[in-house]
């Protein structure tokens, strides 16, 4: 007889086991009995060690899940943390490309103003070099020229200067000024007088026993300031200079033309002459061009004047042509304008009297240099120099 019985292990997990039951047999020995108790403990020792074996095979996975969990969270910060690095680094990367790039462009603007300011500064230094040759040219033209254009003698009177002046032509003013009636030109000694005087503008001056009323106005001219001129040796034309003293003009230029007319004194045909009274000096004009730089070359001539020989000098003429000029307003800062005097008394008289208010401190007055006073329905030329004594006190 055979039966099922279930057996449960103390793992909770039920085990089969299949017990075969038999009855004994007249014909079976004792010997031949199976244990059955025997077997059944066996296979439930196996069983619960195999169960135990799982059981911690089990708990190691969950460790290890764990572990693997664990890690697998820490990579997933690390990652995180590397991805935000990464983008800030490829951001940081953009803004430093988009620097560069700028950067690239500024340099490269610099690079073509740079080069654009050589081909200007390799421009200019070739003008300036064709300038230099020509001003070298000119020099050459100008070196058998004196200086003075004439023959005349030199001596120094004791000035000095520590200036040196921007170019070896110097010029001085000599300008006319009309003034008319009812008016008076003052010069003070000091600037700062004439103009504490226009300040004032309007000045009460002491005729007897009464005043006039007159008002003090700047004096402004019109005066060169700058001046271009092209000069050449003229290729027909000498200046003949130490003439004698004793000859009329006239009588001079007559026997210039005759003596340089003829051609064993090395002249020819002369064209046209010309007296500078100012130099005591002649310029004469040839027919052809190639009589004057012979003349220039040889220099001194003996002409003869009447019974007596006198040795005269003959230099390059120049022909000048004004290029540009330029004028401007210029302020007289010593003289001043005084109008509105009315003719109630003789000239002398308001002379002495206007002079005596504007020497006068009281009346806003200082040390007077000149005075020129214009009576009614006359007219009178005041000649403006240089105020070279002025500029030497400022020096």
């Amino acid at each position: 007889m055979a039966s099922k019985n279930e057996i449960t292990s103390d793992g909770g997990a039920p085990v089969k086991l299949k017990i075969t039951l038999r009855t004994q047999s007249p014909s079976l020995t004792q010997e031949e009995f199976i244990h059955v108790g025997d077997e059944k403990s066996s296979e439930e020792a196996a069983l619960r060690k195999e169960i135990e074996m799982y059981k911690g095979k089990h708990s190691a996975l969950l460790e290890d899940i764990a572990k693997l969990e664990k890690k697998k969270e820490e990579a997933e910060t690390l990652a995180q943390r590397f991805k935000l690095r990464a983008e800030k680094e490829e951001k940081k990367l953009l803004e430093n490309e988009i620097v560069l790039c700028d950067d690239d462009q500024r340099f490269q603007d610099k690079i073509n103003s740079i080069q654009d300011r050589n081909q200007q500064l390799k421009t200019e230094e070739q003008n300036l070099k064709e300038n230099i040759l020509h001003l070298e040219r000119e020099t050459d033209k100008l070196e058998a020229v004196c200086s003075s254009g004439v023959e005349r003698k030199m001596f120094f009177k004791g000035k000095l200067s520590d200036k040196i002046p921007r170019c070896g032509m110097s010029v001085k003013h000599n300008i006319r000024y009309p003034v008319k009636g009812g008016t008076a030109l003052v010069v003070f000694e000091e600037p700062s007088v004439a103009a504490r005087v226009i300040q004032k503008k309007h000045h009460k001056v002491a005729i007897e026993d009464c005043h006039i009323n007159v008002r003090a106005e700047p004096v402004n001219l019109t005066v060169l300031d700058e001046l271009s001129m092209d000069m050449n040796r003229s290729p027909r034309k000498i200046l003949v200079s130490n003439l004698p003293t004793s000859i009329s003009q006239e009588a001079l230029l007559d026997k210039l033309e005759l003596f340089f007319g003829k051609a064993k004194n090395g002249g020819g045909e002369v064209d046209d002459r010309e007296f500078l009274a100012d130099s005591r000096s002649a310029i004469l004009t040839f027919v052809n061009e190639g009589v004057a730089p012979k003349l220039v070359e040889k220099r001194k001539f003996d002409v003869p004047f009447g019974e007596q020989t006198h040795q005269v000098c003959v230099s390059p003429s120049l022909d000048g042509n004004i290029t540009n000029y330029v004028m401007k307003n210029l302020l007289c800062n010593r003289t001043v304008l005084i109008t509105g005097i009315p003719d109630i008394k003789d000239e002398e008289t308001l002379n002495d009297l206007l002079h005596i208010h504007f020497i006068s401190s009281a009346n806003d007055g200082g040390e007077v240099e000149e005075f020129l006073y214009c009576p009614e329905r006359k007219t009178k030329v005041a000649i403006f120099e240089d105020d070279e004594d002025n500029v030497s006190r400022k020096e």
